[in-house]
């Protein structure tokens, strides 16, 4: 009996130990694919010793590429795609598939490996790596890729997405340099559903062309005396919150932000989207501005920003003037391919600047073409303005290269 019992003890030790091991194998095993996962994402993302600028991911770099003269344009490129079977052998390709690996489409006759045809020099064995893991992960894997094209130097970004189904494998290249430049172009100027929006669209928003739109300046009334009269890291403080409370009247109005010149900001209205409302808009963000400057002003005087002598000297130093005109400019990206603007040109944009230099402190000056734009704005679309909105005419006003005089309303608002 004891004897029966020893062997069962020792019978026990043994499989306690071949279960271990079992578990330690399958670890291994399991530490194994995933360090073969991040090799291949890794030699990916170096570019598998070729420079290049890749993203998998969420995870962005920038960097010089080298593009074989095989593969230096794809013209037309937007979907293109490769068909692999269970063995990974190419199956089927499109036209546009095949003038980007540099080859002709027929060569899927031969079912040749995926792996003759996974080498592109900036994004080595990409198609195999998103193979790979979209068969571990039973989900779409994606990739991102830079390179700059070899004729302008501009850069091109790729899209590579894998999937498998039914025992194929299918990988989908997509040039979505439009969609990326766009994104990082306007994530600077206007709120990020505005930039959504714009992405949805098939147009070219650099692309110049005439629209009926609104323009607003704004500058801080005598900021070179204030500069002049106070120490460096004041003025520092003082312009940092004038940027923060444009910015935020911006973003909340939908407008684009053209420029800071100084301390004058210029503001787009239906750019980069067309927007009927842009005139109201406009007179919205004007209004935020005012009352947001007002309160902001109060408090540079509250905390002694504002010399007491500079503001007996000119009781209306920091105040905001206000400018907006509505009308036909021209707009787009203008310049040089290393120094270019997004902005509106024409006669109704600098109509609106006089009108900016024309308003006194905590005014609003608004062309009668504005006005115009507003009324009828709040006959079409009455439950969309949230603001009273009411302009008294203040006078006519002579502006160069405009014959006759223009008349300009002020608008009336509640103080901040």
């Amino acid at each position: 009996m004891r004897c029966i019992q020893g062997g069962v003890g020792v019978g026990a030790g043994m499989l306690g130990k071949s279960s271990e091991t079992k578990a330690l194998n399958e670890k291994l095993d399991t530490l194994s694919a995933e360090n073969e996962q991040l090799r291949r994402k890794l030699m990916l993302l170096t570019g598998g010793g070729a420079g290049g600028s890749l993203t998998l991911g969420n995870l962005t770099g920038f960097g010089q590429t080298r593009v074989p003269p095989a593969q230096a344009t794809i013209a037309g490129l937007s979907v293109a795609y490769v068909i692999v079977d269970n063995k990974w052998r190419i199956i089927r390709m499109n036209t546009r598939m095949a003038d980007f690996l540099g080859c002709n489409k027929d060569v899927a006759n031969g079912k040749p490996s995926i792996e003759s045809h996974d080498h592109l020099e900036w994004a080595p064995g990409v198609f195999q790596t998103l193979l790979q893991d979209a068969l571990d992960s039973s989900d779409e894997e994606t990739f991102e890729a830079e390179r700059p094209n070899p004729v302008n130097g501009r850069s091109e970004f790729f899209q590579f997405k894998a999937v498998w189904t039914e025992q194929q494998g299918t990988v989908t290249v997509e040039d979505v340099s439009r969609l990326r430049q766009t994104r990082q172009f306007f994530e600077r100027l206007v709120s990020p559903r505005i930039v959504e929006r714009l992405l949805d669209t098939s147009d070219d928003p650099f692309l110049s062309h005439k629209r009926t739109m609104s323009v607003l300046f704004a500058d801080l009334r005598s900021f070179t005396p204030f500069c002049e009269a106070v120490q460096a890291p004041v003025v520092q403080s003082v312009f940092n919150e004038f940027f923060e409370v444009c910015m935020h009247a911006l973003e909340a109005n939908d407008a684009t932000l053209d420029k800071f010149v100084g301390d004058q900001v210029m503001a787009l209205f239906g750019a980069p989207l067309p927007n009927a409302g842009h005139a109201y808009n406009a007179v919205k963000v004007a209004v935020d501005l005012q009352q947001a400057m007002q309160r902001t002003r109060a408090s540079w005087i509250r905390q002694g920003f504002i010399p007491e002598a500079l503001l007996e000297q000119n009781p209306d130093i920091l105040t905001l003037g206000v400018g907006i005109n509505s009308g036909e400019m021209l707009l787009g990206l203008f310049g040089s391919q290393k120094a270019n603007q997004y902005t509106v040109l024409g006669h109704h944009v600098n109509l609106a600047a006089r009108l900016c230099s024309f308003a006194a402190g905590n005014e609003v000056l608004a062309s009668l073409a504005t006005v115009q734009e507003i009324s009828k704005y709040a006959k079409e679309n009455p439950a969309r303005i949230a603001i009273p909105i009411k302009f008294r005419t203040k006078a006519q006003i002579e502006v160069k290269g405009i014959g006759d005089p223009v008349t300009v309303a002020t608008l009336a608002y509640e103080a901040g």
